[in-house]
């Protein structure tokens, strides 16, 4: 009788044993992935997965492009869309579509490729910044380790091979082991080299930037360069503006002005621009530049022109996946989504 007693309570016990493991290790990340979050609701994953994302997780330019390009850019601007409405999975996807396509080690370091092609062999640094930045910020909203370890060799890999002389550059040839002798100021991203480490003097060159109403884009040798001596481009002339907002708290009064003037008088901003007359080069408009615009304003804490400016971009029609790009898809959604 007493043996059958114990026999029992000591079943009772393991089975109790059992199921309180499997309840706690059923909340516990996997080795392979985090756990899942309940993400905000929208349609924007839905549309990307139908539109842009392919059976290997790779993000294409156009929905049915003939000549498709699967950029790092694309997978780093989905992250940071995926962080923001707290999407565990789908983040997780992203960071194995890195692993298998972009991540490429060496001897030297941990590079990601620009580009998921078999012959590419440089990085971009701005890439580099924005996806090391997300994984960062991944490992503590989803509680991930191996988002942070790579984060990590990543930016390791930069501070050795794309800081010269203290000042950021383009991209590193990892086979032909050549650095880019050229740092375009639309590269800079602020609050994620800060997250990441960098120095207040690996910030010199933006620092010192100014507009005459246009910034020159380009800084190489100890000089400012224009990318183009006849017309500017609005998507590279807002991320520097942005760039230098964030780092001096102010904006660059030339520009700033040119942006309120044109927007007043116009009523939109063009994609393109002269350099020299300042008039716009076609009549067309970029989403893109529509949703660096409303950030500018924010971050400028000018709300009557950020008004504006979010108004101008919800009109901006980025329905169709087969003529709308990537890039300004998800960067429209970024700045409309709460």
């Amino acid at each position: 009788m007493k043996k059958g007693l114990l026999l029992f309570l000591l079943i009772l016990f393991l089975s109790a044993g059992a199921l309180f493991w499997f309840l706690n290790a059923a909340k516990e990340p996997t080795a392979d992935h985090p756990e899942e979050t309940t993400p905000l609701a929208t349609d924007v994953s839905a549309h990307v997965e139908k539109y842009y994302l392919t059976d290997d997780k790779l993000i294409i330019d156009y929905a049915q492009a003939t000549d498709p390009h699967y950029l790092a850019e694309s997978i780093g601007l989905y992250m940071q869309y995926l962080l923001k409405v707290d999407d565990s999975r789908r983040f997780d996807q992203m960071y194995h579509s890195l692993l298998d396509h972009f991540v490429v080690t060496t001897r030297e370091g941990t590079f990601l490729k620009w580009e998921a092609q078999k012959d590419t062999s440089t990085n971009a640094w701005i890439d580099d910044t924005r996806i090391a930045a997300a994984l960062v910020t991944a490992s503590s909203q989803f509680d991930y380790s191996p988002y942070q370890e790579l984060a990590e060799k990543i930016n390791q890999t930069d501070h050795s091979f794309l800081l010269v002389q203290n000042r950021p550059i383009d991209f590193y040839d990892f086979q032909a082991k050549v650095p880019a002798d050229t740092l375009h100021l639309s590269y800079y991203a602020v609050p994620e080299m800060k997250l990441l480490g960098y120095s207040a003097k690996n910030f010199a060159p933006l620092k010192q930037a100014n507009a005459d109403p246009f910034f020159k884009e380009v800084y190489q040798n100890g000089a400012y360069l224009e990318s183009d001596p006849k017309e500017v481009n609005m998507i590279d002339q807002m991320l520097i503006a942005l760039a230098y907002v964030e780092l001096n708290g102010k904006p660059e009064p030339h520009f700033d002005s040119f942006l309120q003037t044109e927007l007043d008088q116009q009523g939109k901003i063009f994609g393109r621009y002269n350099r020299t007359s300042h008039k716009p080069e076609s009549q067309m408009e970029s989403t893109a530049v529509y949703a660096f615009l409303v950030q500018y304003f924010q971050k400028t804490k000018n709300t009557n022109h950020a008004k504006i400016a979010q108004g101008l971009l919800q009109k901006m029609d980025t329905s169709d996946p087969l003529t709308t790009h990537f890039f300004d898809y998800i960067n429209k959604e970024l700045v409309l989504t709460p």
